[in-house]
């Protein structure tokens, strides 16, 4: 499978949950699991966006 950032070829992909993109572990700039139990993964063009890393790191760890 492809990475949708990079083009690299990937066995195991991730989902950016802030641009819904597959991306492999190289693109993945940072993630976390939720008070919840879900994992949130941002990609690093998402990490440049303001809005976007401010609402990864605003999410409820509780």
């Amino acid at each position: 499978m492809l990475c949708e950032r990079c083009g690299r070829d990937t066995f195991k992909h991730d989902v950016c949950n802030y641009c819904g993109k597959k991306i492999c572990s190289n693109c993945i700039k940072s993630s976390r699991v939720t008070g919840n139990k879900v994992r949130l993964v941002i990609c690093k063009t998402d990490w440049g966006k303001m809005d976007k890393r401010k609402e990864f790191k605003n999410t409820s760890r509780e």
